[in-house]
C-alpha cells in the first residue's frame, strides 16, 4: 500500500467512525505517521480526501456491476444475483468506504455532490436494465411491476445492510446475497 492509499485507508476509517466534521486532518496524519501538512502532497484539501474515500466504492462497484450487465453469457436472473452479491460483498471488502458514501456525501461541494448523484444514478441504470431484462425474460419475476419501483426497492435493501452488518458476521457476505435473491425472485421458500 503507497502512501495515498495509506492515507484514503485512515481516512475512510475515521470519517466512518466520528464522521466527515468529526475528523480532523491532524487525527488522519497522527494514524498514518506523518506532519499534517504532508496531506497536502496528496490532496488539495479535506473534501478531496472525502470523494477519494467515496470513489473507491462506487469505481468498483461500477466496473463489477458493469461487467455483469455486459455478460451475455448468464441468465438475467444470474445477474440480478450476482450484483446483489456484488454489492454486499464490496460492502464488506470497503465496508468503511460504503459507509462514508452513504451518509458523508452531504459534505462535498455542490460540483463534487452532482458528480456523486450521476455515478449513483448509472449503478442505479445499471439495475434496472437487469430488471427490464428479467421481465422480459420467461420466468415471469417482476412482471406487471415499475422497475424504476422494483429497483429502488432491491437497492434500498442492498445499502441497508451497511447499517447493520458488521465484519465477522454470523452470516457472511454471499449467504446474505443468496437469502436477498431467494427472497425476491422465490419469495423466501427453499
Amino acid at each position: 500500500m503507497n502512501q495515498r492509499e495509506k492515507i484514503i485507508d485512515i481516512a475512510s476509517r475515521l470519517i466512518s467512525k466520528n464522521g466527515y466534521k468529526g475528523t480532523s486532518l491532524n487525527s488522519i496524519s497522527d494514524l498514518v505517521g506523518i506532519h499534517p501538512s504532508t496531506l497536502f502532497h496528496y490532496f488539495k484539501n479535506k473534501e478531496e480526501m472525502l470523494l477519494a474515500v467515496i470513489d473507491i466504492a462506487y469505481e468498483e462497484l461500477l466496473k463489477n456491476v458493469n461487467r455483469i450487465i455486459e455478460n451475455r453469457d448468464i441468465s438475467p436472473e444470474e445477474k440480478l444475483s450476482l450484483a446483489i452479491s456484488n454489492h454486499i460483498s464490496l460492502l464488506e471488502k470497503h465496508f468503511n468506504n460504503v459507509n462514508v458514501l452513504i451518509s458523508e456525501t452531504g459534505y462535498l461541494s455542490t460540483k463534487n455532490q452532482k458528480k456523486c448523484l450521476e455515478i449513483r444514478k448509472n449503478y442505479t441504470d445499471c439495475f434496472k436494465k437487469i430488471v427490464d431484462e428479467i421481465k422480459k425474460s420467461d420466468k415471469g419475476y417482476f412482471k406487471g411491476m415499475d422497475t424504476s419501483i422494483v429497483t429502488y426497492g432491491i437497492l434500498g435493501m442492498c445499502i441497508w445492510v451497511g447499517r447493520w452488518y458488521k465484519k465477522g458476521h454470523t452470516f457472511k457476505p454471499e449467504q446474505i446475497s443468496n437469502i436477498f435473491y431467494r427472497m425476491l425472485t422465490q419469495g423466501g421458500s427453499s
